[in-house]
């Protein structure tokens, strides 16, 4: 599933639509609009939340309160990085908060488990950072979900065809490492890899998942360079990917093409690991020379004071 203008347009629509029955569909003189969120502020989640999602959420509201007219209002809650926590925060949201309209949890195991909360309580749901093959399934069964960040098929075909061109080119062989975490993101990720590698007729000499919140992560790669590989991949999420960079030069495994999956394109990341990552592969795109694009950042640094994540902390995600 490909994200295009018109889908953009689509959510954004919904959200205006949405915030405008709220109100005036009811006869009410609207004083203000009150948008509520669950996200990871505390726990190994933090990071990918914050960069993602709440920088991108906090910009919005400066967006709209700065323009003058209807005031949001927000209600947040720190989900703890809990799946638990974050569905019973997402309840009270709606049934004591009695918010106009709820921003998404932050990534696709928390996006999965909230949609059929969202979709009880008639709240559309628009997944800017959910990774699935079933999207277009879970379309159907919920009609208020919007998914825009794509498939796993859609991903790993994407990333198997740039192999395939460096194998046809004779700059890499055809072995495979890979390893994911086992969190949903992790698998469905690992799942649609597998299949497109196969397709591909790459030889997958390594594939293993790890818990998630592993931070020593020397085992796995220390069994993954036994392997010889051309390649790794790790369907990973930031706090691995940091993990697993770092620990990589510990253990000297440097294979032709490292990649990591999601933190790979995080400020952070490259401030943390400097000319150590040179040529190494992540995730996400974004074009830099949109003016949309050059737009968002320039008010995102000054509303944050540092850079956003280019691939993942996208004006799609600030709606």
């Amino acid at each position: 599933m490909r994200l295009s203008s018109r889908g953009v347009m689509l959510a954004t629509g919904i959200v205006a639509a949405s915030l405008a029955v709220s109100g005036s569909a009811l006869g009410q003189d609207v004083k203000s609009i009150k948008i509520g969120w669950a996200i990871s502020k505390t726990g190994p989640n933090t990071a990918g939340a914050s960069i993602t999602l709440l920088n991108a959420y906090k910009l919005w509201v400066k967006d709209v309160n700065d323009a003058g007219k209807v005031p949001v209002e927000v209600v947040e809650y720190d989900d703890r990085s809990n799946s638990e926590e974050m569905i019973k925060a997402v309840e009270r949201l709606i049934n004591q908060d009695k918010v106009d309209f709820l921003f998404p949890a932050w990534g696709t195991a928390f996006t999965l488990a909230s949609a059929p909360v969202f979709a009880r309580a008639g709240y559309p749901l628009i997944a800017v950072t959910a990774t699935t093959d079933r999207a277009p399934e879970f379309a159907k069964r919920w009609p208020n979900t919007f998914w825009l960040l794509g498939t796993g098929t859609s991903l790993s075909g994407s990333l198997v065809e740039v192999l395939s061109k460096l194998r046809t080119e004779g700059k890499i062989g055809n072995k495979v490492a890979m390893a994911g975490v086992a969190d949903q993101f992790g698998i469905e990720l690992s799942t649609a890899t597998r299949k497109s590698l196969q397709t591909a007729k790459f030889d997958l000499v390594y594939d293993k998942s790890y818990p998630i919140g592993s931070q020593d992560m020397q085992p796995v790669l220390t069994e993954a360079k036994r392997a010889e590989p051309d390649v790794f991949i790790a369907a990973s999420y930031p706090p691995d990917t940091f993990a697993i960079t770092a620990q990589a030069k510990i253990v000297d495994f440097n294979p032709k093409v490292f990649f990591t999956a999601v933190g790979t394109a995080f400020p952070l990341f490259k401030q943390r690991f400097g000319a150590d990552i040179e040529g190494v592969m992540g995730t996400g795109g974004t074009d830099a020379d949109s003016q949309v694009f050059k737009n968002y950042l320039k008010r995102h640094v000054a509303l944050s004071s540092r850079t956003s994540s280019a691939a993942w902390t996208s004006p799609t995600a600030a709606i």
